[in-house]
């Protein structure tokens, strides 16, 4: 049989096991006399250290291993723990003998004598450097990151970050942990729905789910929206289910949706008034042409019917119905930007000053007429009778906008930084919802009764302003009244005045080579002509005119063409003749202004007679063009 141990035997084996224990731990441990002298040193503090237990006996723990930034501190923590204190948490580093520093959070108790005497402590040490670092690298992203990041228990708002308090127009953490993030919520949310209400069926779904992404719209104490994505995940922190909640500003993101919107908006509407626009123009263009034919024939009727009759009365009124249509077309070419046009510096001050007058007699007394022509050099380069045409549809337009009354005002100034001329007639009437704002533009479209209007006014300003390089902008809201801007390139005249040229006078008879597809319009100019004693050669096309001028060139003093022909236009036919006869008189005649984007090189001196014209127009025009090649001529004989 085995003797059994003596206590001297039991109390030496005992040791011995506690010694095995305490050198195989885990944890650091070691043992340190009241002077911080080490007295135990288990093998985890050989390790950590890098120093063996001999060595390490003895040693002066504090001075010899913890930064020394926190050596007052950690003898401090020793000094209360042998006062009395059974036991003390705390962290520190530890500088080790290659240099690193090793953070370890100790748990520290005194140890005592038979008689009770504190003769020394006893700590236990875990290496958390890894664990910090984790924790500090997470810290960094939760306190820099720019999406409001947090975390709630069923409690609320356990930790946040400072985006999201800037969010929410918070400055500490103490105003968001422990409520709920939809208390900083409007009543409702731009769905229409109550914010209470959705917060909890939005919470049962991420329960359900275990995450979930949505928009939801927070509010600022001072009311000011904010709108978030929202990003909710379910987890465990120590055992608790928490959420873990992202918040990203929607704010930067809405805008620029609103502002693509409102391009795609502009973009759609500019191309379809650039569609609807050239519809305008080809249906005017034709009819142009019609009116010309017609416009002939009646002036070729007048010329036969003596004064005094019926018959000539009744050509009178169709003369005057021609006209009428004419002045429809030269709105529709207008709003199309190919209305001929007699560009000139236009001083928009002076025009504004010289229509008001004739206006103020079709505006009641209950309109108060406000104006501002402090800008005497806002010239810019267009028609004269299209701008007016311009000032008046806008008056107009804001005097039926005030049945009852009101503010007009008609303000012109310049930027000279931005080389622009501004003219805003702005009025106090009953503005325009968003849908009818987008149509204003739109040719014929109105919101007057019918009879009361063309819908052409805006269509007209549209097309004259966008001719001339420019642009206009409707501001307007319902029941605020509407403002309109047009923003045109400034212009500086720096021509020199023409130099006055006589009256053309009664000349011998002139062949002229007509060129133009349209029978009715070439057979009646012909005979207008030959009746004012021009002998005319027709020619149907571009191609026919091109023969006949080679064949004989030198019999014609003037060729006047249409411009948009088939096989060969006039723009080409103006080349292909410039190339035989450089100083060869020209005048193009057509339904609209096709000058505008075609290839000039060569021929931009060739001016434009608009389609329908009157006898003198037509007369004027090809007398002018003479007379500057034969003044060309004189001037190169002296």
């Amino acid at each position: 049989m085995t003797r059994p141990m003596s206590p001297a035997e039991y109390s030496t084996s005992d040791t011995a096991l506690l010694r095995a224990i305490v050198n195989t731990a885990g944890s650091v441990i070691l043992g340190l006399h009241p002077d911080n002298r080490i007295f135990e040193w288990n093998g985890a503090a050989e390790q950590l250290y890098q120093t063996p237990r001999e060595q390490a006996l003895g040693m002066d723990y504090v001075s010899t291993f913890i930064a020394p930034e926190h050596q007052a501190a950690v003898r401090a923590d020793i000094i209360e723990v042998l006062a009395g204190k059974l036991t003390l948490n705390f962290e520190d580093d530890s500088i080790l003998p290659d240099g690193q520093r090793r953070t370890l959070i100790w748990n520290v108790s005194r140890v005592l004598d038979t008689h009770g005497t504190p003769v020394g402590v006893v700590a236990t040490g875990q290496d958390i450097t890894e664990r910090k670092e984790a924790e500090e690298r997470f810290r960094l992203v939760f306190e820099h990151a720019q999406d409001g990041l947090l975390i709630s228990d069923d409690s609320g708002v356990v930790d946040c970050n400072p985006a999201a308090l800037q969010m929410l127009g918070l400055t500490e953490r103490h105003q968001l942990i422990g409520r709920r993030p939809a208390e900083f919520s409007p009543p409702f949310q731009p769905d229409g729905q109550a914010s209470e209400e959705k917060s909890r069926a939005i919470g049962a779904v991420t329960r359900r789910h275990g995450a979930h992404t949505f928009d939801w719209m927070h509010q600022r104490p001072d009311g000011t929206p904010v709108p978030v994505e929202i990003s909710v995940q379910h987890t465990l922190l120590n055992g608790r289910r928490v959420s873990v909640v992202s918040w990203r500003d929607q704010t930067r993101r809405l805008e620029l949706d609103r502002e693509r919107a409102l391009m795609q908006q502009r973009l759609d509407l500019a191309q379809k008034m650039e569609a609807v626009g050239q519809l305008a123009g080809g249906v005017a263009h034709d009819f142009n042409n019609l009116l010309a034919a017609i416009r002939n024939a009646v002036q070729l009727a007048l010329y036969e019917i003596p004064e005094g009759t019926a018959a000539r009365d009744d050509l009178r009124l169709a003369m005057d119905a021609a006209e009428r249509a004419a002045g429809l077309t030269r709105q529709l070419l207008a709003f199309s930007r190919r209305q001929t046009r007699a560009a000139e510096s236009v001083n928009i001050a002076a025009v504004v000053r010289d229509v008001l007058p004739l206006l103020r007699s079709s505006l009641p007394p209950s309109i108060v007429v406000q104006v501002d022509l402090s800008a005497p050099d806002a010239c810019v380069l267009a028609d004269r009778s299209q701008m007016e045409q311009v000032v008046l549809n806008l008056v107009l337009n804001a005097r039926d906008a005030m049945p009852d009354g009101g503010r007009l005002s008609v303000s012109v100034w310049v930027d000279h930084a931005e080389k622009h001329a501004m003219l805003a007639i702005a009025d106090t009437g009953v503005g325009m919802t968003s849908d009818t704002k987008a149509r204003i533009f739109e040719p014929f479209f109105t919101t007057k009764p019918l009879g009361r209007g063309t819908g052409l006014g805006l269509a007209v300003v549209y097309g004259v302003v966008t001719q001339a390089g420019g642009t206009v902008r409707a501001e307007s809201a319902l029941g605020q009244g509407t403002t309109m801007r047009i923003l045109m390139p400034l212009h500086v005249d720096e021509s020199s005045t023409p130099a006055s040229t006589e009256e053309w006078a009664q000349s011998a008879p002139r062949t002229v080579l007509l060129v133009d597809d349209d029978d009715g319009v070439r057979s009646t100019t012909r005979r207008l002509l030959e009746r004012h004693h021009w002998f005319v050669v027709e020619a149907k096309d571009g191609g026919e005119a091109l023969d006949r001028f080679r064949a004989d060139g030198a019999l014609f003093a003037v060729v006047l063409t249409d411009i948009r022909m088939p096989h060969m236009d006039g723009l080409e036919l103006a080349r292909q003749i410039r190339a035989l006869d450089p100083q060869c008189p020209m005048m193009f005649f057509s339904g609209y202004d096709e000058m505008e984007k075609g290839d000039l090189s060569g021929i931009d001196d060739i001016p434009l007679l608009a389609k329908p014209y009157t006898v003198a127009e037509l007369l004027a025009g090809l007398h002018t063009v003479i007379g500057i090649r034969e003044a060309r001529g004189h001037a190169t004989n002296q």
